[in-house]
């Protein structure tokens, strides 16, 4: 009894890490096809691009620097943050939104506003799918999430306080390093937030049906 305990949980935790991984590829998939449109992208890709053309360095390896740099600080400030999933996202993202970049490049789209504007607001939905996967299966939140968190217990001040401060810092300075904001920043930011909000608990359903159902078997 004890061993198909252990079997069934190995395999609930492995199909909880491919759910994470998948969610994470859609999401950098996302991400990346917003930075090839040059139409804009939320504030974290913004920081990431513009670091990207401010250093030189390629897109994958400054998302896999910075994003495993902040987990080392949240692992030494309070290591409680740092889950499986927090260790998914430095590993994959980088890699999806490369992979998105070489696709775009390979496709040959033409340079038409509203051709790219469309392949800008497919980013966007992959995004919003990604991120609300990744927090519907739960098992570890992002390095920049995590971060706002401890500053917000640090200076106790209310976390979407914090988050706004972040984005908005974020946004700046990538811009300021060379990072694209436009109209699809200005999307992401309207409707973002409730697009995600919709996406995990759309999914969160799905996946719990799916887990429990493989469990049951």
């Amino acid at each position: 009894m004890g061993s198909k305990l252990k079997r069934d949980s190995a395999i609930l935790w492995a199909k909880k890490i491919l759910i994470c991984s998948i969610s994470l590829v859609i999401l950098g998939f996302g991400c990346g096809l917003n930075i090839a449109t040059a139409k804009g992208a939320d504030p974290i890709t913004v920081f990431y691009e513009g670091l990207n053309k401010l250093t030189g360095i390629s897109i994958d390896w400054v998302t896999w620097i910075l994003n495993g740099s902040l987990v080392l600080l949240v692992f030494f400030i309070n290591k409680k943050y740092v889950h499986i999933g927090t260790v998914i996202y430095v590993l994959v993202l980088g890699s999806s939104i490369k992979a998105a970049l070489v696709i775009y490049g390979l496709l040959h789209i033409p340079h038409n506003f509203f051709i790219e504007l469309i392949v800008s607001i497919i980013g966007c939905i992959l995004c919003f799918i990604g991120i609300g996967g990744f927090m519907s299966i739960d098992i570890g939140i992002d390095p920049w999430t995590a971060v706002a968190i401890i500053a917000s217990e640090k200076t106790k001040k209310p976390f979407k306080f914090i988050k706004i401060v972040f984005d908005t810092a974020t946004l700046l300075l990538g811009w300021a390093m060379g990072g694209k904001i436009g109209i699809i920043t200005v999307l992401c930011a309207v409707i973002g937030g409730p697009l995600i909000q919709k996406s995990a608990e759309i999914l969160d359903n799905l996946f719990s049906k799916m887990l429990k159902s493989s469990s049951e078997f």
